[in-house]
């Protein structure tokens, strides 16, 4: 059994010894291919490495000579083998070229980083010189893009400085009443001019003699029979062609909706032009010229609709005086929380006919703190077949026409 076991390891001792001449074989090859490959070395290292090749190489390799002690063991005794394969030192497994074989994994760990660098390095070259290629066409959408919302600013900008004509008409039905075959108590008509901060506020009397559309069989009429005939539109033309001005936008006020437009807007201050005692739906009221009072909506209404000691001119400045007053307080900073609330009231419930950029035009306007020149109709008491009618003179009418035909800027046409 022991012969069995000292033949074993001689044979396994065989096949190592094989494997390991292999080995040799296969790193002496691969060396001489890096020596081609590595001729910037020095002199120096090649010599150290082939010196190195030479002193391993004179190990014994080939079994076939029996210079191996395990091949000359057949006649010694059992005993003496044991001791001299006690004795024997083991070789070491290791490979001859043991600096050179841990270089071989670094060069190739050197190549494959720069390999894998080099890629990226390429392919981040590409993307960069791709980058430029988008860049201009972003810009360029950019730059189309901002062009077009200068030009909507601008044209918003030019559209809401333009002037605006507005007309109000203050029906003479009362609380409870409806609009349909009432007049209107007053008209006045206002254009505002942003650009040159001024608001031109005509005031048309009542029984002003003047051509009505929707009465062709007339030659004329009192300008307040053309709301009872027929309504808001037929006003607007008789206007228009009294002034011979385009009516922008309209707003049409009963007693009732003015109250509640002054309670909406948390009342208004309005300094007195006159001095008079007018009866509200509530009370009496004293008004003192020069003073200032702090109105709800009853108490401006008194004070707009009183006529009886001055004329109709007068009352229609009154009624100017409380609507700036509530332009005023809308154009406070305590007053635009109220804005959104106050135009869908005046929408529904006033018959308001105006858009957005109008909206801006007069609301601009007012918060330039405008100069308002009041112009009047003037004329002559007239009675046509017993009736009377106030009729308005030619220059009047002129006057009108002419400080109501006004370029952007403020200026005469």
């Amino acid at each position: 059994m022991n012969d069995d076991q000292h033949l074993s390891r001689v044979e396994r001792r065989k096949r190592e010894l094989e494997r390991e001449r292999l080995t040799e074989q296969a790193r002496l090859d691969e060396q001489a291919r890096l020596d081609e490959e590595t001729r910037h070395e020095t002199p120096q290292h090649q010599g150290q490495v082939e010196d190195k090749f030479n002193n391993d190489s004179n190990r014994p390799t080939d079994t076939g000579q029996g210079e191996h002690p395990f091949l000359n063991r057949s006649e010694e005794t059992p005993s003496e083998r044991k001791k001299k394969s006690l004795n024997v030192k083991k070789p070491k497994l290791s490979l001859p070229f043991g600096k050179k074989r841990k270089s071989k994994p670094r060069r190739d760990e050197r190549r494959e980083p720069r390999q894998k660098t080099r890629e990226p390095e390429r392919t981040h070259a590409k993307r960069e010189t791709a980058a430029p290629k988008e860049k201009p066409r972003r810009r360029k959408w950019k730059g189309k893009l901002l062009l077009v919302l200068l030009l909507l600013m601008i044209g918003a900008g030019y559209m809401a400085t333009r002037p605006v004509t507005f007309l109000v008409m203050g029906s003479d039905a009362r609380v409870g009443e409806s609009l349909s075959g009432s007049r209107t108590d007053s008209l006045q008509l206002m254009e505002f001019v942003p650009r040159s901060r001024t608001v031109q506020n005509v005031s048309i009397p009542r029984d002003t003699y003047t051509a009505i559309p929707c009465e062709p069989e007339r030659e004329g009429d009192k300008i307040t029979h053309a709301f009872a005939y027929g309504g808001a539109d037929c006003t607007v033309g008789a206007v228009e062609g009294l002034t011979e001005a385009s009516v922008d936008g309209q707003v049409i006020i009963t007693f009732e909706t003015f109250m509640e437009l002054i309670d909406l807007v948390g009342g208004v201050n309005v300094t007195a032009t006159h001095s008079f005692s007018e009866k509200g739906f509530n009370q009496t009221y004293e008004y003192t010229e020069g003073v200032s009072y702090a109105m709800d909506g009853d108490m401006a209404l008194a004070y707009a609709r009183h006529r009886k000691t001055d004329t109709d001119g007068a009352r229609s400045n009154r009624q100017t005086e409380v609507m700036s007053a509530v332009a005023d307080k809308l154009a406070s900073p305590t007053g635009w929380t109220k804005i959104p609330a106050t135009y869908r009231f005046m929408k529904d419930e006033m018959g308001l006919e105006m858009n957005p950029l109008q909206m801006a035009s007069i609301g601009m306007t007012m918060v330039l703190q405008p100069q308002v020149d009041k112009l009047q109709i003037e004329g002559e008491d007239a009675y046509i077949d017993n009736v009377y009618y106030y009729q308005p003179t030619e220059a009047s009418v002129q006057a009108v026409r002419d400080a109501l035909d006004l370029t952007m800027w403020g200026t005469v046409r």
